[in-house]
């Protein structure tokens, strides 16, 4: 793990998973925003880091976060189709994915 947003959100979700007072048992959910490198072009990219469906915030790793690019997630807001259809919405985040890997968003 390079990335100090995903470092200093993993250290955020265990410290509120460990105290069953706070989250209960796999609930929870945390992100963060930061900045990593796009695999094709090598610029720098806006990511948003999330705990993935069905994970536990007490044991949360790396790989249980999705990882999501900004530009494309912001773009959704013009295709969001109303309360009525926004279940159909969460198709869309498989197309914001950064890289491979990571957990459902």
């Amino acid at each position: 793990m390079t990335n100090p947003a995903v470092r200093d959100l993993l250290a955020r979700s265990n410290r509120l998973g460990a105290d069953p007072a706070t989250t209960n048992y796999a609930g929870g959910n945390t992100s963060a925003k930061g900045t990593g490198t796009d695999p094709v072009t090598g610029q720098a990219t806006r990511l948003l880091w999330v705990k993935g469906s069905g994970g536990d915030l007490g044991t949360l790793t790396e790989r249980g976060l999705a990882v999501l690019r900004l530009d494309r997630l912001r773009s959704l807001a013009d295709a969001y189709p109303g309360v009525a259809r926004e279940d159909e919405m969460v198709a869309a985040f498989d197309y914001c994915l950064h890289g491979r890997g990571g957990a459902v968003p």
